[in-house]
């Protein structure tokens, strides 16, 4: 099997990591050698924790003297790992289910269909059973503003190529990458600090051909936000949204000032209904 190296980005939550870890070892099969966890800068316990753990079990531990954000923290695992030959990583969240023991396999064999395929990631359910959008199509102005109902479920529809499909970004609670690509386009954007981070790595991989799959034969469940949402309140939450969304239509997909406001406005106005 190629050598894969998986990653999980810390944040005042190491008790949830080390749990991860062990569903990584126990469905998985994955060494603990294997395992990168990055500590983003927790102003807890959390790097003493998990440097004390990695100590006994053999995990690898890195520690962010600042915490600049997800891309910025994944960033410090991805370069790790490619120093150290690693050929793919799986990036995970540490509030990821899963019971598919040959899911890294699956994931593997789909980079094998096409050399243009950069990350693959699964579908992705909450545990209620919700499936999130899989955003198989690259969203339009329209699909952010009057058609975001519609998007919901356009952006549902793939075509099955047997076990995998091509999507326009990838979920990042659960992806695996190809580290040579992720390292010719310089890794993730670091000048977000939070959300929209897969949009912006869709449009990084777009640029030198690169294409997102989804594996269609297996699923994880994402206890979604539970981290952020007990370090940030819901109006920094807003700001930071805003922000990044702002960043990504203007930098990536270059929308006017007049349609990122809209864009923005409308989002706010989903996010108030939405709390």
């Amino acid at each position: 099997m190629k050598k894969v190296a998986v990653i999980i980005l810390n944040y005042n939550s190491w008790r949830e990591t080390l749990n991860e870890i062990t569903i990584c070892v126990n469905v998985l099969n994955m060494n603990y050698k294997d395992i990168i966890v990055v500590d983003n800068a927790s102003p807890n316990d959390s790097a003493l924790n998990l440097k004390k753990e990695s100590g006994e079990k053999g995990f690898i531990f890195l520690q962010s003297k600042e915490n600049k954000g997800y891309s910025s923290g994944n960033n410090i695992g991805l370069r790790y790992a490619y120093d150290n030959k690693y050929e793919y990583a799986l990036i995970l969240n540490n509030d990821i289910l899963f019971d598919d023991k040959m899911l890294v396999e699956k994931m593997l064999d789909i980079f094998s269909k096409n050399n243009h395929i950069a990350v693959v990631n699964t579908d992705v359910f909450s545990p209620d059973g919700h499936m999130f959008n899989r955003d198989a199509k690259k969203p339009t102005f329209f699909d952010y503003t009057l058609g975001t109902l519609m998007y919901r479920k356009r952006g549902r529809l793939i075509e099955d190529l047997g076990g995998y499909a091509y999507i326009y970004r990838p979920q990042g609670c659960c992806m695996m990458v190809d580290l040579n690509k992720m390292n010719e386009i310089d890794y993730m954007d670091e000048h977000t600090f939070l959300y929209f981070e897969e949009p912006i790595l869709a449009e990084r991989l777009l640029k030198k051909n690169y294409r997102c799959a989804l594996c269609t034969t297996s699923k994880i469940i994402h206890n979604h936000s539970t981290t952020i949402n007990s370090n940030m309140d819901r109006r920094k939450r807003r700001h930071v949204v805003h922000k990044s969304f702002r960043y990504y239509l203007r930098e990536y997909r270059n929308f006017s000032t007049l349609q990122i406001n809209i864009c923005i406005f409308l989002n706010c106005l989903k996010m108030l209904v939405e709390q």
